[in-house]
């Protein structure tokens, strides 16, 4: 009977665990997300200041670094206008309908 108190506690330690470990993981990702979308706001491309792309150190020297910033300009003050958005959809719609386009071919293929 010991023995399945004593199971019974480590599977709800494991459980436990694993909860706090997913809430954790969330957050980290709701707070890169947000980052990335605030570097891509700014004009940047994203993951210069996240850490995942680690390319960004790699291949940019201090030099180019402070060339890159010296002629950092914003590409939008986070307004976007109606036929920007307007032209965004449809291009994403045209997109759309050519990947149906081409499932339908491969289904037809098969």
């Amino acid at each position: 009977m010991t023995a399945v108190w004593i199971l019974s506690v480590i599977f709800i330690f494991i459980i436990i665990s694993s909860i706090l470990n997913q809430r954790h993981s969330i957050r980290k990702r709701k707070i890169d997300a947000a980052l990335r979308m605030r570097e891509m706001e700014l004009g940047l491309p994203p993951g210069t200041y996240t850490g995942y792309n680690q390319k960004w150190n790699k291949h940019l020297k201090e030099e180019d670094w402070e060339q890159f910033i010296k002629n950092f300009k914003p590409t939008s003050n986070g307004s976007t206008n109606r036929a920007d958005l307007k032209q965004g959809i449809d291009d994403l719609q045209e997109r759309l309908d050519n990947l149906e386009t081409i499932m339908a071919s491969q289904a037809a293929d098969k």
